[in-house]
C-alpha cells in the first residue's frame, strides 16, 4: 500500500493537474499495461486461456447454456473470431472464449468488435473476479462491459446490456449520468439501428467508487460502484473475459435458437487495457485509440493496479558444475538435484504457506519427484534484488526424457478442504503466462 504522505502528494497532483489548462505537456493519463492487436497467425497463450477459471480453469460453459467453449477460434487478418457451430450429435454448441491471464484493478478497457446475428446468441466482454491472495474465489463482484443477447422477443438486434454486480444492488439514484439510449429499468441501450452490421468499438472505465461505459466514444452511463464481495471487503483482482455463448432458458435461449442460422462468428479486431497514473508514463490516449475518454475527466486516484503476487525468478543452480541456457539444462540420470529457487515476496504477504518444489515429465504430466518445504522467513537465505532464495534437494532423475522443473505455493485457508494454490507470478526464461498458480523454472534435458 502507499503510505500517507504518498497518497497525500499524489492528491496534491491530481488536483492540479484537473485545474490547469491544456498545455503540451502531460505527466498524468492513461498507461498501456495490456493489449492484444491479434496480428499473428495464433492466439498468444501466454495472454490468453480458453476456458472458464473454474473447475481447475476447466468450466466450458454456465448454468443450461448451450455452448461447449472449444479451441474453437481463429486468429487472422488481424482478427480474433469465436465462432459456434451446432454439434449435432450432442445438441449443442462448439464454441469459443478466451480469458486474460493477467489480472487488474481499475483501468480503462477498450475492445473492437462485430457482433453476431442470430437468435440464440450471447457474446459478451466483461470483468470477472479471479484467485483471491489465499486461492480462493468470490462472486460477486462482476462487471460485464457488455452482454449481447439475441432472443428474438424481449432482446433484438439493437439491444445491449451492461451491467455490474457487487455486495449491494444497483439503484436508479447509483447513476449520475444517463444517455437518452440506456433504457435504465432494464440496464439496456437501445441502438435505432441494429448493432451487428458493423464494427463498434465498447468502452469501459472502472474507477474505485464509479463506472463508465462508452459506445463508439459515446458516454452511455455514468454510475456510482464498489468492486466488493459479498462480506463487503475488496474483491479480488479482475481478469478480462470475451466469450461467446448460446441459449440458455432464461434469457438468450428463451425463445429458442434458430439453428439454422450457424454458424455465427463473434469478432475481435483487439482489446487493450489502460490504468491511470500520475507518471510521465501517462499519456491522453489507451495505446492508439481515437476514442479514449478524457483522463482529466475519467481519471482516478488508487493505490492498487493488481494483486501483489509473490514472483518466481530465474533459477540457475540446480546440479553442481552444470548451468542452464536459456532456460534448458542437460543432465544425467546420475545427477541428483541441488536446487536453489529464487522468489520475491511482497511485504506483509501471508507467510502461512509453503513452497513446492518439482519435476514432472515434458510429454505425460505425470510427476517424478517433489519438496516441499514452509515460507516462513528461517527456511530461506537473502539472495540478490531483494529476492529470497529456498533450497531444495531431489533425486536424480532415473529415466532420460524431456522434464520440467516447477515450483508453486499452497496455503492452507480456514473453511477450504485441502491445500489451496494460491496466485504467483512468473519471471523466469521459459516462455509462459506471467500470473499463474504455478512456475516453469527450467527445462530438464536427461540423458544417460
Amino acid at each position: 500500500m502507499i503510505a500517507d504522505w504518498r497518497k497525500q502528494i499524489l492528491s496534491v497532483v491530481l488536483i492540479v493537474l484537473m485545474v490547469t489548462s491544456a498545455g503540451p505537456a502531460r505527466s498524468a493519463g492513461w498507461e498501456l499495461v495490456f493489449s492484444d492487436e491479434f496480428n499473428g497467425d495464433k492466439l498468444d497463450r501466454t495472454k490468453w486461456a480458453t476456458r472458464y477459471i473454474y473447475n481447475n480453469e476447466t468450466m466450458d460453459h454456465f448454468n443450461d447454456e448451450k455452448q461447449r467453449y472449444r479451441d474453437n477460434h481463429v486468429v487472422s487478418g488481424g482478427v480474433l473470431s469465436l465462432t459456434a457451430k451446432k454439434n449435432e450429435a450432442a445438441d449443442t454448441f462448439d464454441s469459443a472464449m478466451i480469458r486474460s491471464h493477467q489480472t487488474f484493478y481499475y483501468g480503462y478497457y477498450e475492445a473492437r468488435v462485430f457482433l453476431p446475428n442470430a437468435r440464440g446468441s450471447w457474446p459478451a466482454f466483461w470483468l470477472e473476479a479471479d484467485y483471491d491472495i489465499d486461492g480462493k474465489f468470490w462472486h460477486p463482484p462482476e462487471i460485464d462491459i457488455f452482454e449481447y443477447v439475441i432472443n428474438g422477443a424481449e432482446d433484438k438486434p439493437n439491444m445491449l446490456h451492461s451491467n455490474a454486480m457487487s455486495q449491494d444492488k444497483w439503484t436508479p439514484q447509483s447513476y449520475t449520468y444517463v444517455n437518452s439510449s440506456f433504457v435504465l429499468k432494464f440496464q439496456d441501450m437501445v441502438s435505432k439501428e441494429d448493432l451487428n452490421k458493423d464494427w463498434h468499438i465498447a468502452g469501459f472505465v472502472w474507477a474505485p467508487d464509479r463506472i463508465s461505459f462508452f459506445w463508439d466514444g459515446r458516454l452511455v452511463y455514468t454510475r456510482m460502484y464498489q468492486w466488493l464481495r459479498k462480506d463487503g471487503q475488496l474483491g479480488p483482482p479482475a481478469h478480462v473475459d470475451l466469450n461467446f455463448a448460446v441459449g440458455g432458458a432464461g434469457w438468450a435461449g428463451r425463445h429458442g435458437i434458430d439453428d439454422a442460422a450457424f454458424p455465427q462468428t463473434f469478432r475481435v479486431d483487439y482489446i487493450r487495457v489502460c490504468q491511470f497514473t500520475s507518471s510521465e508514463r501517462g499519456g491522453r490516449k489507451c495505446g492508439p485509440s481515437e476514442v479514449t475518454p478524457d483522463p482529466n475527466d475519467f481519471g482516478y486516484t488508487a493505490a492498487l493496479n493488481d494483486m501483489p503476487k509473490p514472483t518466481f525468478l530465474n533459477v540457475t543452480k540446480v546440479v553442481p558444475d552444470k548451468k542452464p541456457n536459456a532456460g534448458v539444462l542437460s543432465l544425467s540420470t546420475t545427477d541428483p538435484l541441488k536446487i536453489e529457487v529464487p522468489i520475491k515476496i511482497p511485504d506483509d504477504y501471508p507467510t502461512n504457506r509453503a513452497l513446492q518444489v518439482y519435476v514432472f515429465d515434458e510429454t505425460t504430466g505425470a510427476m517424478v519427484a517433489s519438496a516441499k518445504k514452509p515460507l516462513q522467513q528461517v527456511s530461506r537465505k537473502e539472495g540478490e534484488d531483494g529476492a529470497s532464495v529456498m533450497e531444495f534437494a531431489l533425486p536424480a532423475v532415473p529415466r532420460e526424457g524431456n522434464y520440467f522443473l516447477g515450483s508453486k505455493l499452497t496455503a492452507e485457508v480456514a473453511g477450504e478442504v485441502g491445500p489451496k494454490e494460491v496466485p504467483v507470478a512468473c519471471d523466469t526464461t521459459v516462455i509462459q503466462p506471467k500470473k499463474a498458480r504455478s512456475c516453469r523454472l527450467l527445462s530438464l534435458h536427461v540423458r544417460h
